[in-house]
């Protein structure tokens, strides 16, 4: 086995939200080297450009004389050594962006990931990483990597970039499930909120576990979790996840109730995409794009068994969980992208749309998490139908799971349509091509008719609208995207146009929603003042209506078959 790279990672001045980090690169022969830095993070499919958070980059040879380094691209470093030996790397990096994906130092804490601050020789890729942190009195390193000495230990780049640090002194608490520890490490969360979320996660991990036959694949698992007035997020890692959440989650039902989905969210990822992966996503390539077509599986049925994970764990009741299957549907429904792109497309463009949203994105795009989930929903209720209840979407995740402990990394469209079929009994081909390849809306109402099931849209009054989407800039009302044949959309409102009055009355722009809601009516003909580019326009036309309410899923007790209230087999 090759001497493994060293990372010491240290912060001398932790208020300046600075990372320090030596690297010790050892066994190099006399000549070239060249040394990069990731340019994107697993799960998080666009490239972030890294690098350009690294300062004061320099190289020393084992007798601490300086070598010669050129920058060589945006994220590369060539380093000249004279003679055979070890090339000492020293480097800053700036960490002041707490986000799920990045890296964040103050003196509170220290959090980073590994692919937004590892340099590494290109020829060290596959070689074993030793991490060294070097903590302030009083931290504790939080990180699912094992130890020996007090040094964290990585079998290559791919394990130390899917292993996130939190250091600093942020209370814990501990689980088993199946013999499994688990470790919650909550920054910002009162020690009562911690003691209940650690109950309600063993519920979690325990519902988990039973669709895969009560096999969890690690050896022990994080959580490390941020609570704070703005966070949102999560990001999977084989061994541990990063959650990003705001208080006021932990003070509603409803919030709670979706926080908790997103737990089981970024856990479930353990099994679907970290070992259950497709097969263009096996190997990394750090520093350009990975496309791939099966982002619905990864992250779509993700988002289904989100749901589904709670509601078998008794966190969610069956009104609740039919209500967030009924919300998603209606979500998909109401996005006009969903007429343009497949979700398969949707999954390979991932990398210029998904995290670059503009104002036109919901009428271009569909998101392959919705649809996804919209899919993995079809699919199951198909499953079911055509075994007569005794099979269902679990049976498919099963099998994916099982080919992974055979075979490896690198689950195929075909592997899915063959252990679909499977688990049906029937040929699903035709439907499941349909589904992620086509633009067409899953009949969910035919899909739901045989468990005693019904889609129904919201019912209630119907408010007037324009069909767009806003937000206040500078005290003025400012449209952000305009839905593709709406009102607005056919009176002429375009992106950046500023608001100030409906049929000659000015209406405070944080009231504006609510005045054309409560004091328009649907189909009504109205007179719209506004700026473009600084000049004067008046649009007129009709106004649309859209029910007020929910999307629900009714049940019904004559339904032939029962919808996920069976025993897994």
């Amino acid at each position: 086995m090759p001497a493994p790279t060293r990372f010491t990672v240290s912060f001398r001045d932790p208020s300046k939200h600075f990372m320090h980090v030596d690297v010790q690169s050892p066994d190099h022969e006399a000549g070239e080297h060249c040394f990069f830095m990731p340019c994107w993070t697993p799960g998080s499919y666009l490239i972030r450009e890294f690098a350009r958070h690294v300062l004061g980059f320099c190289a020393k040879d084992s007798e601490q004389r300086e070598l010669r380094v050129r920058k060589i691209a945006k994220n590369r470093w060539s380093v000249n050594l004279d003679r055979a030996g070890d090339i000492h790397l020293s480097y800053r990096v700036y960490c002041r962006d707490l986000t799920v994906r990045t890296n964040h130092v103050d003196e509170q804490r220290a959090y980073w990931n590994g692919a937004a601050t590892y340099i590494l020789s290109v020829d060290r890729v596959a070689a074993p990483i030793e991490i060294d942190v070097k903590s302030p009195e009083g931290w504790q390193a939080n990180c699912a990597l094992p130890q020996e000495g007090g040094v964290f230990l990585a079998r290559d780049l791919d394990e130390a970039v899917d292993s996130p640090f939190l250091v600093g002194d942020c209370p814990r608490t501990s689980f088993e499930v199946i013999g499994v520890p688990h470790i919650l490490v909550c920054d910002g969360l009162p020690d009562e909120d911690a003691e209940r979320l650690t109950r309600e996660l063993t519920l979690l991990v325990k519902a988990a576990a039973d669709i895969f036959a009560r096999d969890l694949p690690y050896k022990r698992y994080y959580y490390l979790l941020f609570v704070d007035g703005s966070g949102s997020g999560g990001l999977e890692h084989a061994d541990s996840c990063v959650i990003h959440v705001r208080r006021s989650s932990f003070r509603k039902s409803g919030d709670r109730m979706r926080m908790l989905g997103l737990f089981a969210h970024e856990h479930f990822h353990a099994w679907n995409v970290k070992r259950i992966r497709p097969s263009t996503l096996v190997s990394f390539d750090y520093e350009n794009e990975n496309y791939c077509r099966e982002l619905w599986l990864s992250e779509g049925f993700t988002s289904y068994y989100q749901e589904i994970i709670p509601y078998d764990a008794g966190l969610f009741d069956r009104e609740f969980f039919l209500d967030r299957l009924a919300a998603n549907a209606w979500e998909v429904k109401c996005t006009p992208g969903r007429e343009q792109q497949s979700v398969s497309d949707s999954s390979f463009d991932a990398w210029i749309k998904l995290y670059r949203p503009d104002e036109n994105s919901r009428n271009s795009t569909v998101s392959y998490y919705s649809k996804g989930a919209l899919i993995a929903f079809s699919l199951d209720l198909l499953i079911q139908e055509r075994s007569n209840g005794e099979k269902n979407l679990d049976h498919v995740m099963r099998g994916l799971y099982q080919h992974y402990l055979e075979h490896g990394k690198g689950q195929s469209r075909e592997l899915i349509a063959e252990l679909v079929n499977l688990a049906a009994g029937a040929d699903l081909t035709a439907e499941l091509v349909a589904l992620v390849d086509g633009r067409e809306d899953p009949d969910l109402g035919r899909l739901l008719e045989p468990f005693g099931l019904s889609f129904e849209e919201p019912d209630g009054s119907i408010h007037a609208r324009l069909d767009m989407q806003s937000k206040v800039v500078d005290g003025f009302l400012r449209v952000s995207s305009v839905d593709r044949g709406g009102a607005g959309d056919m009176m002429g409102l375009t992106p950046d146009d500023e608001i100030v009055a409906i049929n000659k009355e000015r209406v405070a722009p944080a009231d504006f929603d609510k005045f054309i809601r409560e004091q328009c009516v649907a189909g009504s003909q109205v007179e719209l003042t506004l700026f473009r580019r600084g000049m004067q326009r008046q649009l007129s036309g009709r106004l649309g209506g859209r029910p007020a309410g929910k999307a629900r899923i009714l049940e019904r007790p004559e339904g032939r078959l029962r919808y996920r209230l069976h025993d897994r087999t």
